[in-house]
């Protein structure tokens, strides 16, 4: 099936995109009990209402960022990108480039006090590629800004009312003034809050927690279901040249495990280059009648953004239906590539929901991938997962959890990366155990952003009959960097200058009879540093590699991701690069104390929402990198350059010159 793509075209953040009066709606509905809002304790129709609800309302995205999984949320309600972008959309593992989820969303459906069948959603079949935040949504944006906690100590996020790692809370409602004449809301304000953890077993975890509050002030509701909407899809996404990758869909091969409420996509392809990693979605419980004393659901049909095929929902009444309809629809065998299936898990029937009454459904997303280190499939994997989060869930979310990972300073050198950390994580107290279980450090390394690329290169523990008792003073040394006291300090030596490491330092703790030692996430303080020498006097700046030779060895594929190194610069200081005639290519201005290599794009992609605060390059301060494009922004031809460096502090100059050979 081919899918023709409409040509809007969504941005990468969608912020500024401002809400305004529908097409041929010129004023406020009047008498239309669907347009209500609800200030300062009443409910009212009136004019001046219309227009504040029509205020400067955005939509808004967030993507989590504290484990291993990259999920957009959209403060409508909407999950995933519509694969409008190569941002996160059930990333996993994050920074892999699998993605797994084109679209996903609440469905709320009930019978009114009139028999009417209404089902509200976040999303329904439509075409992916592009995005138009107001026609993908029945729901609308209550604030706009998704607010986010964390119970990390050391976050700028830390709240005490925080749940995990990276809680994010939203709230919509389903009275959308863009939703069309087809859309008779319910009244329901729906509160959002995604929960994540960094540590394993709960790495691959994005938790959903629906709670659906019926927001009328009189109207009941009766035999309510609830059900999350999916349309999964797995591919290679970073390298793909076509976008949007259709070639995606007609290789999604689903499953649904009952006894998990589980249900599953990966990517089947004869031809093999299939991406090895699962994405799927489970149904954790319910509240407050538990989900074993409801009915669940599990239906899929082909994708149908036309309405047209047999066995797709087309409107309210169909919706319902489905959403109630107890069955599980078989997934055996292989859906590639004859089918293209988007799936719908739900549960109920609730039987009544009174007016501010609320009901709990919690989900969660997320990801299996091939484990030879535990010896699992993918396929096992995910459902180890599923496992975990249902525990999660079975807890209340109050599961152990590990120190906090230490705050971390990186200070590259030649050949080097000094780790400077402090003692923080020796006086948390676990809020499960109510203990103070701290035990030691681990320190990483890595060439590769993902996580799965990190290796240990040094454990140290306190010294109390636990693991090796190497002791901490081994490592301790104490100095103050920018008037932070750090009290450890590791030396990773043997590294190669201008090339790029990621590193890492966490805390563990001794574990207790029933749950193994936990270890906090590689990405608490995954930083990314790039080794080199420090500032110097003028008189010994490089150039390297020279010559150049069509590529480095760090480069990336494509042309604009190419960069050459200027090293032992002064710390502030102006960069000239001439052709041999004279004409001037380009002018860098260096300042070691600030510069980051931002600008180029192969070091640092701003356009990179996964986590990009964190992946801003740590650097010695004193080298620059050149992408090898004018200042006219063309790229240079190959030939011999020429480079001037003029030191601020004492007006020398020094000249040199590199060769580019393309």
């Amino acid at each position: 099936m081919t899918r023709l793509l409409p040509p809007l075209l969504r941005s990468i953040l969608l912020l500024g995109l401002l809400l305004g009066t529908p097409p041929g709606l010129a004023g406020p509905p009047q008498e239309d009990a669907s347009f209500r809002v609800f200030r300062d304790g009443a409910w009212s129709t009136a004019e001046e209402e219309w227009a504040a609800a029509l205020q400067d309302t955005l939509i808004s995205l967030r993507v989590t960022s504290g484990n291993n999984i990259g999920l957009t949320i959209y403060n409508n309600g909407f999950l995933g990108t519509n694969l409008s972008d190569r941002s996160p959309s059930l990333e996993y593992p994050l920074r892999s480039g699998q993605d797994h989820l084109v679209r996903a969303g609440l469905w709320v459906g009930a019978l009114t006090p009139a028999e009417d069948s209404l089902v509200s959603t976040a999303t329904i079949d439509g075409y992916f590629g592009s995005f138009d935040p107001n026609g993908v949504s029945e729901f609308y944006p209550a604030a706009t800004l998704i607010e986010e906690r964390s119970i990390l100590p050391n976050s700028r996020y830390f709240h005490p009312d925080a749940k995990s790692e990276q809680d994010f809370r939203l709230s919509f409602i389903d009275r959308h003034i863009h939703a069309g004449p087809e859309h008779v809301p319910l009244d329901l304000r729906v509160e959002l809050e995604t929960l994540l953890f960094s540590f394993e077993p709960f790495d691959a975890i994005v938790i959903a927690n629906y709670r659906i509050i019926n927001d009328s002030p009189d109207d009941f509701l009766f035999d309510v279901y609830v059900g999350l909407y999916s349309e999964l899809a797995t591919g290679w996404k970073d390298d793909h040249t076509e976008w949007p990758p259709s070639a995606w869909f007609g290789n999604k091969d689903i499953a649904y495990v009952d006894s998990l409420r589980l249900h599953t996509e990966h990517h089947y392809n004869n031809d093999g280059g299939d991406a090895p990693s699962w994405g799927g979605l489970v149904l954790l419980g319910t509240g407050p009648i538990a989900v074993d004393d409801l009915e669940v659901s599990f239906n899929w049909w082909n994708w149908d953004p036309n309405f047209t095929l047999a066995g797709t929902p087309r409107d309210d009444a169909e919706r319902y239906a489905t959403m109630s309809n107890r069955s599980i629809d078989p997934t055996s065998g292989t859906e590639a590539p004859n089918n293209d299936p988007v799936g719908l898990l739900s549960v109920g029937p609730f039987p009544t929901l009174e007016p501010a009454d609320t009901i709990l459904v919690s989900f969660a997303l997320l990801g299996g991938a091939p484990s030879a280190k535990e010896n699992r499939t993918a396929e096992e994997d995910i459902a180890f997962n599923s496992g975990w989060a249902q525990t999660a869930f079975d807890l209340n979310f109050n599961i152990p959890v590990p120190p906090p990972s230490p705050t971390l300073e990186v200070v590259p050198g030649i050949g080097s990366l000094a780790l400077h950390w402090t003692d923080d994580p020796e006086e948390f107290l676990d809020p499960k155990s109510r203990e103070f279980d701290f035990e030691g450090y681990r320190i990483y390394v890595s060439e590769d952003r993902e996580e799965t690329g990190f290796r240990m290169v040094r454990q140290i523990d306190l010294v109390d009959s636990l693991l090796e008792n190497t002791g901490l003073d081994a490592l301790r040394d104490p100095t103050m960097i920018e008037g932070v006291d750090y009290e450890y300090r590791y030396d990773i030596g043997g590294l190669k200058d201008g090339f790029d490491y990621w590193v890492a330092v966490t805390s563990f703790d001794t574990g207790t009879i029933e749950v193994a030692p936990l270890e906090s996430g590689l990405s608490q303080n995954r930083t990314f540093a790039i080794p080199g020498g420090p500032a110097t006097d003028v008189g010994s700046v490089k150039v390297f590699p020279n010559p150049y030779r069509g590529d480095a060895a760090w480069d990336g594929t494509l042309a604009r991701d190419r960069y050459l190194w200027f090293v032992n610069l002064p710390s502030r200081c102006t960069i000239r690069i001439y052709t041999l005639a004279g004409d001037l290519v380009d002018t860098i201005e260096f300042d070691g104390e600030t510069y980051n290599a931002t600008e180029i794009r192969g070091i640092f992609d701003p356009t990179d929402v996964r986590n990009p605060e964190s992946d801003i390059p740590t650097l010695s301060g004193g080298m620059a990198a050149w992408d090898l494009v004018s200042r006219n922004d063309q790229g240079i031809a190959s030939g011999l350059y020429l480079f001037s460096v003029e030191d601020h502090e004492t007006g020398d100059t020094q000249l040199g010159k590199f060769l580019v050979l393309k």
